[in-house]
């Protein structure tokens, strides 16, 4: 049950951020949309399940950071979830997913540690380097002599990021993108497909200097490239503001969802860069 794989914020956000990840480096000047280094916590749960669903209960929390370095952005997301069966088993699994991306959006390295009660431990990481057409080649430490092959326009985390919320703002509503989320050689390279709900007039509470007076409702659907169905793997709705915050999102997997609600949020502090 690859819940923990699949379900990975920095690359949906900063791929979202994901979860919580359009230009090389940045939003247009004139744009008022831009993401902020934060970090963020949320509680996990149960959303939507159909009766066969193997899963009765899900309880969890992960929080997620994306900050910048003077030459790209580092994001780092933690999990902790337990999951119950209608078998009456559980099963715990714990995550830890860190990674970098350059700012111009050719380079991109990342590490994940995960644990299950079921499973064991697993850690592995890898790397990409994109040429200038974003075509380019991903290397794992678990097969470091198989590269995969990136086709063009590939985009990584933090630039999908910032594609989604250009398209956003532009009132774009569908934007379909071939997405390298860090993952096992098999499930790294995603195309989805991203349909676009509009800007949501809710002013945010307790945030800070986060807060925002709105969000962008964005919904994206993620299809293995070699899937021989027209169903995604997964699918993401997530209520994003426009400085690269999640609020909430839902992860539906088919038979059921989990539920993400943000807790609290802080601000990161930039680096000063020469």
């Amino acid at each position: 049950m690859p819940i923990i794989n699949i379900s990975r914020l920095a690359a949906i956000v900063a791929g979202t951020a994901g979860f919580i990840a359009i230009l090389i480096t940045s939003l247009p000047a004139s744009a008022s949309s831009k993401i902020v280094g934060h970090r963020a916590f949320y509680e996990l749960k149960l959303g939507d399940r159909d009766q066969n669903s193997f899963v009765t209960s899900v309880n969890g929390r992960s929080a997620f950071s994306i900050e910048r370095d003077c030459g790209g952005w580092r994001s780092v997301e933690d999990y902790m979830i337990q999951f119950l069966g209608d078998d009456g088993q559980s099963d715990n699994l714990l995550s830890h997913f860190e990674s970098w991306e350059s700012d111009s959006g050719n380079m991109y390295s990342f590490d994940i540690l995960e644990e299950s009660t079921m499973d064991g431990r697993r850690e592995f990481g890898g790397f990409v380097e994109l040429d200038g057409d974003f075509t380019g080649r991903a290397f794992f430490s678990m097969e470091p002599d198989v590269p995969l092959v990136l086709p063009n326009e590939t985009l990584l985390p933090i630039r999908h990021v910032h594609k989604l919320l250009e398209s956003a703002e532009a009132g774009q509503k569908i934007l379909g993108a071939t997405l390298f989320t860090g993952n096992e050689p098999d499930t790294a390279l995603m195309k989805t497909n991203t349909v676009f709900g509009g800007w949501r007039e809710e002013p945010s509470d307790g945030l800070g200097a986060l807060a925002d007076e709105g969000y962008y409702q964005i919904n994206i659907a993620y299809f293995q490239p070699s899937a021989k169905t027209a169903e995604p793997r997964y699918e993401i709705q997530f209520a994003m503001q426009r400085n690269g915050l999640v609020r909430e999102y839902e992860i539906n997997y088919g038979d059921f969802s989990i539920r993400a609600k943000l807790t609290s949020a802080e601000t990161v502090s930039a680096p000063t860069c020469s």
